[in-house]
């Protein structure tokens, strides 16, 4: 168990999980380290409560030991899967009658269950076959034959004539001819194994394109010829004349027909390449499921963090890593009452400041992703202010945080299937969980355990630093020799106590928000005192720009944009649809509907980081200027103050919106031509890209993640996305805009372009999470 304090080493990894958990090996392998396995066991709903179920891995199969799972059969991508106990019982009674007489009775019994074998799949396909109308395809890619009275009755065997054609018309697959005569069994547990397949594959046949599963449905029923055939003919030579020698004639009497009727195996490969590209037809529409495959370096993903709002990086890149084939989980403080986790009857205690605190564990799966939970008093009844408390009492929820993340892996079944330490990595966020990296090296790696798991650091603001008096090692209960990584020296503090510190020297990798940010981390002005260690550890560090959410952030499908006069709009009708959003907005918020004005919106927090002192010292200018000014955010009194005076001073230039509204910060971006943002440091920031996508040119201060992603414009060449200012000064902002403002007015077909070079890029999570995915192999391979 993993009750132990951290102050002593820890035990070795339980053996079994407490209620239903990952399966480990003598060895304390876990069962299944595949992510992707673990994914798609859940994604298909695999119960291990003793039900069958039916798994799909699409263009790829794996082989795997499934928890509570034997492999029954395998055919054409898909794993058939029962359930252990029961396909246990039924093998062991056919390896006893092996050795068994077969009796004519038992042939003639397998025949007739065979029969209703097939008489189930010839009405299950009867029904989507009229449910997709796509007989009439059927008819056309194998040709109308002319037909010849037949001797006998095949139509059980016949899946040609689903259309209503004609009974004794022949269908042979891959050179194996199908009758209901010939397909005999006699072994039970085949036909059982039949059927359990059958109603197994019920709920992906009821969706499936109706002409590739004819094509599946008669392989299968070759196979099972074949099988029997091969176990009939290993039998005594009395048993084989009298079953088999006339079933065998028949089968003589069919190809003699085919000859005559002229079904070739030429014809048989035509149809089969017809079968198939009516099945990628349908894949494409979507009648199938297809499911992501995973790429050769899949893995387990945990994502720790404070909040799930830090910056998207909680909230989207989960979901863009799942895309790519990892199996991710996000794992976060229960501030609230959540509806959806629901709790998964994990008790832990930890010792955190000489005290017992205990936590348990909620879960919910959402868009492929595992959310996680830590329950426990210290997180309860902070949601509005989860930074809130003195310091100690902060330090404390961090540890108890770090500490029950850390050993997650181990004892919370997602899926009925935990994540183990294989091909698993770590990614902390910020100095709230940098705990971490040290914790997985301290009481796992340092003495042989979770020795293949990886940590990951991302920065997001290097500004908080989790700082305090060093006597405050005591509450990390972590070994004395560890004082070291936490101890830091600066001339303004002095010496002290540094999570942050502690967590860039011990993860495996370090990533930021932006080249740019990454560049300032390194220089004593950005850094915040942290350069040098930063420096050191360059060879682990990286910058990665964070991508949006496309499906909130999309002019075409914006929800806020649906009403009071607002339009959606894309890049062939961005200049209407924006025009309109543009004179809704100034209706909205009571300023003169002019569409021949330009309207220069901030959105953001009233901060000095913001830089909004600037667009105060820059007032004057602004209202000597035909131009409208829209400014929503929250923060410090004086900034508040100070955007409610400009509007009460210029009731037909300024708008001052006081909090915080989703609704008009999406109506505030598409109606405004241009979007401001002169912070004086901007890790990576979201605002100017958010603009970009609705064809709002941006005019930022070049730092930080604006630098990497706003391009100054070039008239010359038209290039650039919009303009940038090298020093956070009130002139220099002005020259900007000055630029800006008269290729908007002088310069319309330039305008235009800039705008559509913005809305045309992929800032989507993708790309970032295809970044990141380097990172955590390179972490992955470090030793």
């Amino acid at each position: 168990m993993f009750s132990h304090c951290l102050a002593s080493p820890p035990a070795l990894p339980p053996t079994s999980c407490s209620g239903v958990a990952c399966r480990l090996s003598p060895n304390g392998t876990p069962l299944i380290s595949s992510p992707f396995a673990a994914s798609n066991t859940r994604r298909n709903h695999i119960n291990y409560n003793g039900s069958a179920c039916t798994v799909r891995f699409l263009n790829a199969v794996y082989h795997g030991l499934l928890v509570g799972l034997v492999p029954n059969t395998q055919k054409n991508g898909r794993l058939l899967l029962g359930v252990g106990r029961n396909i246990s019982s039924e093998r062991q009674e056919d390896n006893d009658e092996d050795d068994r007489d077969i009796t004519v009775n038992t042939v003639q019994t397998t025949i007739g269950l065979s029969k209703e074998v097939l008489t189930i799949q010839r009405s299950l396909l009867n029904q989507i076959v009229e449910r997709r109308e796509l007989a009439s395809s059927t008819k056309n890619s194998v040709g109308t034959k002319e037909k010849e009275p037949a001797s006998y009755n095949r139509s059980n065997s016949s899946f040609s004539n689903l259309d209503g054609g004609n009974d004794g018309e022949l269908q042979r697959t891959n050179d194996s001819w199908t009758s209901s005569e010939y397909v005999q069994s006699t072994e039970g547990g085949i036909v059982d194994d039949v059927e359990e397949s059958i109603n197994g594959l019920e709920v992906e046949q009821s969706m499936a394109d109706s002409l590739g599963l004819l094509r599946e449905a008669n392989l299968e029923q070759s196979q099972l010829t074949e099988q029997t055939t091969d176990y009939v003919q290993s039998t005594e030579a009395g048993v084989v004349n009298e079953v088999v020698e006339e079933p065998i004639s028949g089968l003589e009497v069919e190809q003699s027909m085919a000859d005559a009727l002229g079904l070739t195996r030429e014809t048989n490969l035509e149809q089969s390449q017809a079968l198939d590209e009516q099945q990628e037809e349908s894949m494409k529409e979507g009648i199938l499921d297809s499911s992501p495959v995973a790429n050769p370096n899949a893995m387990n993903v945990i994502v720790v963090a404070a909040e799930c709002g830090l910056g998207d990086v909680v909230g989207e890149l989960p979901k863009a890593l799942a895309r790519r084939g990892h199996r991710v989980m996000v794992v976060a403080p229960k501030y609230g009452n959540y509806s959806e986790p629901k709790g998964v009857g994990v008790l832990k205690r930890y010792k955190v400041d000489g005290q017992d605190m205990e936590v348990t564990y909620y879960h919910a799966y959402i868009d492929c992703v595992d959310f996680v939970f830590i329950d426990s008093p210290v997180f309860r009844h902070i949601e509005n202010d989860i930074y809130g408390g003195n310091r100690r009492d902060i330090l404390k929820r961090m540890v108890l945080l770090c500490r029950a993340a850390v050993e997650i892996p181990w004892h919370i079944p997602c899926g009925g299937v935990c994540y183990g330490d294989g091909n698993l990595v770590f990614i902390a966020n910020d100095w709230h969980t940098s705990l971490l990296p040290v914790y997985l090296k301290a009481y796992y790696r340092d003495i042989g355990l979770m020795k293949y798991a990886r940590s990951v650091l991302v920065i997001h603001n290097i500004a908080f630093q989790g700082r305090g008096p060093v006597d405050d090692f005591s509450l990390v209960n972590l070994p004395d020799h560890y004082l070291d990584l936490f101890k830091f020296y600066d001339p303004v503090g002095g010496e002290h106590f540094n999570i942050f510190a502690a967590g860039l020297k011990t993860a495996d990798r370090v990533v930021t928000v932006s080249h740019g940010y990454a560049w300032e981390l390194k220089t004593l002005e950005g850094g915040w005192g942290l350069h040098e260690i930063i420096s050191e550890n360059d060879w682990k560090f990286r910058g990665i720009v964070n991508g949006i959410s496309t499906e909130s952030w999309k002019p075409n499908s914006d929800v806020y944009l649906t009403s009071d006069g607002y339009t959606n709009y894309s890049v062939e009708t961005l200049q209407a649809g924006k025009a309109q959003c543009k004179a809704a907005l100034q209706r909205e918020l009571g300023l003169p509907v002019r569409g021949d004005v330009p309207i220069i919106a901030f959105i953001g927090r009233l901060d000095y980081q913001k830089g909004v002192d600037l667009i105060a010292e820059a007032r004057p200018w602004l209202v000597g200027q035909d131009l409208q000014i829209v400014m929503l955010g929250t923060g410090r009194r004086d900034l508040e103050d100070m955007i409610r005076g400009f509007e009460s001073a210029h009731r037909d230039k300024a708008r001052a919106w006081i909090g915080f509204s989703v609704k008009m910060a999406h109506r505030i971006t598409a109606g405004a031509d241009v979007l401001l943002m002169p912070s004086r440091f901007e890790p990576c920031g979201l605002n100017q890209l958010y603009a970009m996508m609705y064809g709002t040119v941006p005019v930022v201060h070049s730092v930080g993640g604006l630098r990497d992603t706003v391009q100054q414009f070039d008239p010359l060449n038209e290039v650039g996305l919009g303009w940038t200012f090298e020093r956070a000064e009130a002139n220099g902002m002005i020259q900007a805009l000055q630029h800006c403002l008269d290729t908007y007015r002088n310069h319309k077909k330039s305008w235009e372009r800039l705008q559509v070079r913005g809305m045309i890029q992929d800032l989507s999570w993708d790309n970032a999470a295809q970044r990141y995915e380097e990172v955590l192999i390179a972490a992955k391979y470090q030793w």
